[in-house]
């Protein structure tokens, strides 16, 4: 589903970024927009939208029949990694609230919808997985290296299924065409989320929960309490 595209559009050079787009999407930007060496591909029914003031820096965002929104004063940007950060939307919706940092990537599939809050920091080679809901609530901090997935990923099939898939998609193995099993995932508000932790399907978090660095959390409901380990446990709840 992510596939690299080789098929190119009418662009526009604009200062500072490459945009190639096709006819029936749509661009729009407000008053005060910083956007610096970013890329931007919308495929198919599209639609990109930038509220007044913020800023895009150093990212590569691809969107096929799906839209996203960037909030006013929100900053997406490189950050420390080597590679710019990617934000992929494959027939879904990413909706970014005002005043966050962002510097992970974000991928969204098969109808996902993804909602971020306001002043959130999510970090570098942080990467956000997507394929039916996850929801970022206010004020939560997510370190570096972590993963937030509502879904497998991949389906499981027999080996012999696999192989002629990988046979005909080839050079791109391990694509999809089919939706995986998911699960909701909820971030509340006032979170701490540590380095490498791995947020997995069917977790939710309400308030004032931390994550331990390296945790692996699956399938917990929490509120205010102290997540580590792996797997994951809850060692301590106010």
């Amino acid at each position: 589903m992510f596939k690299s595209i080789k098929r190119k559009f009418s662009s526009a050079a604009k200062p500072g970024f490459v945009l190639n787009k096709s006819p029936e999407s749509v661009f729009t930007k407000g008053a005060g927009v910083e956007i610096i060496d970013a890329n931007i591909l919308l495929e198919g029914r599209s639609t990109l939208i930038i509220h007044d003031n913020a800023k895009l820096e150093s990212y590569d965002i691809h969107i096929t029949d799906g839209s996203l929104e960037i909030g006013s004063y929100s900053h997406l940007i490189k950050g420390r990694q080597a590679l710019n950060p990617i934000i992929s939307v494959n027939n879904g919706k990413l909706v970014i609230g005002a005043y966050n940092v962002i510097k992970a990537d974000i991928k969204l599939r098969f109808g996902g919808i993804c909602t971020i809050g306001t002043y959130n920091c999510i970090n570098e080679e942080t990467e956000i997985r997507c394929d039916h809901s996850v929801t970022i609530g206010d004020y939560n901090m997510i370190s570096y290296q972590c993963m937030i997935y509502d879904t497998n990923t991949h389906c499981s099939y027999p080996p012999e299924i696999r192989r002629e898939r990988s046979k005909a998609d080839f050079p791109f193995l391990g694509t999809e065409t089919e939706k995986p099993i998911t699960k909701e995932v909820v971030i509340g508000n006032d979170n701490w989320i540590g380095k490498r932790a791995v947020i997995l399907k069917g977790c939710r978090f309400g308030n004032e929960v931390t994550v331990g660095t390296n945790a692996v959390v699956s399938n917990i409901q929490v509120d205010k309490g102290l997540i580590v380990g792996n797997p994951a446990r809850v060692v301590d709840k106010k």
